[in-house]
């Protein structure tokens, strides 16, 4: 793998990396101090600098138009985001260090938001005077003379707030002084190397590891605060097995990595160790729907799981649940003798439950779902350990949203709603280290957008681009990936030849039907040991179409 690849690859994924963590900030409403709008700020101008640092080297050496104007735009942003975060960085240290008497007084302030207002202003007139850097004919971006002082500003930024962490730094833990002391130490080793070497893009990518750090210590400090104050709400002082299980929750819970999923589970084998219970459980209300659906469940052995059955229990049976949860926070049925004659009493007897407990979960005051337990043999009358854990359940829940849509999101043109260029290239590495049977490809490419665009606007030119991906998932529902402005691919496997060249004419005329003129270069191949060659051969394929049409088009002399 080269070394360009290499380097966007750690940009593209220190920027999604950077990008999540800011979600997480942004959706913990309930603790929104000053502090964490700073580095929330950092975060997001930290995920846009690694983009487009990665986009930068990307589209470096590339003279067409796209290119040209990519590298200009993300070179530009690369240098103004390093002065921008670095001021947001100040912000954040001064208000965990500082009071706000020591902030509006100390001199080494003021001078800090000087000197980086100097460096934004300097980014701004390098544009056009060419101070920091230029471009060759092929694209390809040179020093000047003046690059120094694009090092120099910072760093003069950077030992003034490094003043003030080892000055204050009593007033922070030591995770948090050696997180923020490495978005000083990084960058500097950085730009020491960089200034006589610069093949990789080694102060972005120490900025984005300090804030990897950052976000971890932050996050660490917050659960630890989460844990210290449900502890005192709870009397977890006074009940040291319930605090021991619960560390081992949020252990678990945290240490489940990006599968939440498994994470959860654990968790409920933890609780359900606790309870000497025979089922744990996570339930999740579907209020547009009006039902509870289990999502997550944890069962003794030798217990039967019931998961599976409970996928749309009507909201009308749990009704006294609901009402308890608002009125006592929790719900205990100490018999199930209590219900009978109801509904849920038959649904309690299928599932041989006789006793149970349960904790509503909340985001924000309104109940979106539960945890509870099963008959619970031990501590069955002490909710402690589940009203403890509310909070992780729900964040845990939530962050699964927010990782699923950021997922699709990677993946979905939001223009097309077709897959996009990342599903592309995933599809491609796949292709090359698995032959594939009966493979169909194509290559699409639009006529006429740009003439659109410049005749009736960039929305016509958009509305031309959607009509062609209604045309493709005519014929072709979710195999179609735009991996471009007009450029389309679709890859079908496994496919016989002859249903894939119906197929292609199909395509061509839903294109007419969707009135939408474009070049189509089709191949079948029975065995594709080489599938971005196998696609070369499509390209060719459509860019021969196009010049017939092309000279089809021409008037006869």
């Amino acid at each position: 793998m080269s070394r360009e690849i290499v380097n966007s690859v750690l940009l593209l994924w220190g920027s999604l990396f950077c990008a999540v963590s800011s979600l997480y900030f942004w959706i913990t409403k309930n603790y929104r101090t000053e502090k964490r709008s700073w580095i929330y700020r950092m975060q997001v101008s930290t995920s846009v600098l690694l983009f487009c640092d990665a986009m930068t080297n990307l589209f470096r050496g590339r003279p067409d138009l796209l290119g040209f104007w990519m590298v200009r735009i993300s070179n530009f942003f690369n240098f103004f985001l390093v002065e921008l975060t670095l001021l947001f960085f100040h912000y954040y240290i001064c208000a965990m260090l500082l009071t706000p008497e020591e902030n509006a007084a100390l001199k080494r302030v003021k001078v800090v938001r000087a000197v980086c207002c100097v460096g934004l202003a300097l980014v701004i007139v390098s544009q056009f005077t060419g101070l920091y850097y230029t471009f060759d004919a092929s694209n390809v971006y040179h020093r000047t003379a003046g690059y120094p002082i694009s090092m120099i500003v910072p760093m003069v930024a950077m030992a003034l707030d490094g003043s003030l962490l080892l000055q204050y730094r009593a007033r922070i833990s030591r995770g948090m002084f050696l997180a923020t002391g490495s978005y000083l130490v990084l960058p500097l080793l950085a730009i020491s190397i960089q200034i006589v070497h610069y093949g990789l893009a080694l102060v972005d990518l120490a900025i984005g590891v300090a804030m990897v750090l950052m976000f971890l210590v932050s996050i660490k400090e917050q659960n630890e605060e989460m844990l210290r104050l449900e502890t005192s709400r709870a009397h977890l002082a006074e009940k040291l097995d319930i605090a021991t299980v619960l560390n081992r929750c949020v252990e678990k819970l945290s240490g489940g990595g990006h599968d939440l999923d498994k994470a959860t589970h654990d968790l409920l084998g933890v609780i359900n160790d606790y309870f000497c219970a025979d089922r744990s459980y996570v339930y999740e209300l579907d209020a547009a729907h009006g039902i509870a659906v289990n999502t997550h469940e944890f069962v003794r052995d030798g217990v039967s799981a019931e998961k599976d059955n409970l996928q749309k229990v009507p909201v009308e049976i749990i009704a006294s649940w609901l009402e308890a949860f608002e009125r006592d926070g929790i719900y205990f049925m100490e018999d199930v003798g209590q219900v009978k004659g109801t509904e849920l009493y038959a649904m309690m007897q299928q599932q041989n439950i006789q006793r149970l407990l349960a904790v509503p979960l909340r985001r924000e005051t309104r109940i979106i779902g539960f945890l509870g337990v099963d008959n619970p043999r031990e501590h069955s009358h002490d909710p402690t350990l589940l009203s403890s854990l509310q909070f992780f359940v729900t964040n845990s829940l939530e962050q699964k949203k927010v990782q699923e849509k950021l997922y699709r999101l990677s993946y979905r043109d939001t223009l097309t709603g077709l897959d996009n260029r990342n599903r592309y290239m995933e599809l491609l590495e796949a292709g090359k280290e698995n032959a594939l049977k009966q493979v169909g490809g194509i290559y699409m490419d639009l006529n006429g957008l740009k003439r659109c665009n410049d005749c009736f606007g960039h929305a016509a030119g958009d509305a031309l681009i959607c009509r062609a991906a209604d045309a493709l998932n005519d014929v072709f529902p979710g195999e179609a990936c735009r991996i471009g402005g007009d450029e389309f691919v679709v890859i079908c496997c496994p496919v016989t030849q002859e249903k894939f060249e119906q197929q292609v004419e199909a395509l061509r005329a839903a294109l007419v039907r969707h009135q939408v003129d474009a070049a189509i270069g089709s191949f079948w191949q029975s065995l594709v040991e080489d599938l971005p060659a196998f696609l070369r051969e499509a390209d060719d394929r459509m860019y021969r179409e196009k010049e017939r049409q092309k000279r089809a088009a021409r008037p006869s002399a």
